[in-house]
């Protein structure tokens, strides 16, 4: 029997199986060029690790992992434990601190030929889906850095390749629900780092339903994993129950910031882009569509609507392009193998050009040299935001000391950003700038209070200062030495308080 390929993907006719006959096995796995490429994005992620400087965000989970705590104000606590546990091993070491990120980005590209395998895809399926991800510009410029977005898409696309095996094996009758299982753990590990895994799950359960199978809901290793999985959060939520909800508050926190990644009208462009150039976009495209048309992609259905439905939710909620970065290894899996599938095609289409193996190497060639950190940081600090997160610290806390040690002893120093404060209780000690360096921003504003009613040497636009300070003295503004456009021309004042710190410090604790 043959089936002729639904409208708008522009497939040859497929010769599918009786649906009496037991389908085919999946093919072998393209071991040697998968594992070859998954070697070559450690490589280079590896040789670029201690290149510019630590990031914004890694500042912040060494000063939160130095203050171990079941959860944080903006974040559950995995990355800053991870962090502090692995400056405590290398002090100092930027390559052994972005160890983690490098391996799983890696990873990363192995888990989407693993699910373009369990899609069907045969060895040139596995190996396009694994090079296009490994080029993705968002997943290869994360994968320098230690963040929470490096951690996250790579737990998805194992939840997803789980899911995907699982589903393939159930339609061969031979399910092993320790998938199940194995993948609540994963959503457990995910939940330490951050919650936005909870939107794919639902998106899933959706999808599950309106494309079944449903009798995967009566499975009882799915339940005792989603158990494990919800276990893991209670450590955090005692934490964010005694201390107000804090993180509830993040989700406004974020959409107030989306002018940093565009508005919502560059919200999908923005996503494309970060997926790839030319074959990523491309496969990103034709995955979703042929999750949700393409017949021999039956089985794996409830994924095209569980990503259609996870782009709308945060496409809505006014959430940052790279969040969708999870779906990444599945659509580009099944992009995959929708084109590999119909290779033997001589008619023309409009999507050829952009899989050829020319392409891929071209895309491979100028993604590397546009979002990893070659040549000097003022090429880039000015319009990339991960360059502009980690040039200058090292020259404005060498400012911000001098400015320290001409005023009287007990001056606290006090910054306007999470960033600001714990890249100067990092940077700062080396020029003899005193810590704890205090914030009340973000998890700062649960950390330490200031003594007394301390003298303040503010660093930073701080909002509260005009209405909360007795005393307002401005200082000479730091102008940085380079182009830093996240740490130059930063105010600096001295602020006697109008009561003790203590008192105050509840209401003058902020998020944004």
């Amino acid at each position: 029997m043959t089936t002729t390929p639904a409208r708008g993907l522009d497939l040859p006719p497929l010769s599918v199986r009786p649906s009496a006959t037991a389908p085919a096995p999946s093919a072998p796995f393209a071991r040697g060029p998968v594992l070859a490429i998954a070697a070559g994005v450690a490589v280079l992620l590896a040789a670029v690790s201690a290149r510019y400087g630590w990031f914004g965000d890694e500042y912040y989970f060494l000063s939160a992992g130095a203050r171990p705590s079941a959860g944080y104000a903006d974040q559950p606590p995995l990355l800053p434990l991870l962090a502090a546990a692995l400056d405590h091993l290398a002090p100092g070491d930027l390559v052994v601190l972005r160890l983690p990120a490098t391996l799983l980005t890696a990873a990363g590209t192995v888990v989407a030929a693993l699910i373009a395998r369990e899609l069907g895809g045969g060895r040139r399926a596995q190996v396009l889906a694994a090079a296009v991800t490994a080029i993705s510009p968002y997943l290869l410029a994360t994968g320098h850095l230690l963040a929470t977005s490096t951690v996250d898409p790579v737990c998805w696309a194992v939840v997803l390749w789980l899911l995907a095996r699982w589903l393939r094996q159930e339609r061969d009758g031979v399910a092993d629900d320790r998938l199940l299982l194995a993948l609540g753990l994963v959503v457990a590990v995910a939940l330490f780092g951050k919650v936005l895994i909870v939107v794919l799950l639902g998106g899933l359960v959706v999808g599950i339903a309106v494309a079944g199978p449903r009798r995967l809901f009566r499975r009882p290793l799915l339940w005792v994993g989603m158990g494990l999985a919800a276990a893991s959060t209670v450590p955090t939520l005692v934490w964010q129950a005694t201390h107000g909800w804090p993180q509830l508050r993040m989700g406004s926190v974020v959409a107030g910031e989306s002018s940093l990644f565009g508005d919502r009208w560059e919200f999908l462009p923005r996503a494309l882009y970060y997926a790839g150039l030319a074959p990523g976009a491309v496969l990103v495209l034709l995955g979703g569509w042929a999750l949700l048309r393409y017949p021999p992609l039956r089985p794996w259905r409830s994924f095209g609507w569980a990503s259609l439905l996870v782009t709308v939710v945060l496409l809505a909620a006014g959430g940052r392009p790279y969040y969708l970065s999870g779906l990444y290894a599945v659509l580009i899996a099944a992009g995959a193998v929708a084109v590999c599938s119909s290779s033997r095609s001589r008619r023309r289409v409009w999507w050829r050009w952009a899989v050829h193996p020319a392409a891929v190497v071209v895309s491979a060639v100028l993604t590397v040299l546009w979002v990893l950190p070659f040549g000097p940081a003022s090429w880039r600090a000015t319009t990339e935001f991960e360059t502009m997160g980690q040039i200058g610290w090292s020259d404005l806390a060498a400012s911000v000391a001098r400015q320290r040690h001409a005023l009287p002893p007990g001056t606290v120093v006090m910054a306007y950003s999470y960033w600001y404060a714990s890249a100067l209780e990092h940077e700062g000690p080396r020029y003899g700038l005193p810590t704890p360096v205090y914030s009340t921003h973000r998890g700062f504003g649960y950390f330490d209070v200031p003594p007394g009613s301390a003298d303040a040497l503010l660093v930073g636009d701080v909002k509260w200062a005009p209405r909360f300070c007795r005393r307002l003295v401005p200082l000479p503004m730091y102008v940085g030495p380079e182009v830093a456009p996240v740490n130059d021309r930063v105010l600096l004042a001295v602020c006697t308080p109008s009561r003790p710190w203590a008192e105050a410090w509840p209401e003058l604790r902020n998020l944004a």
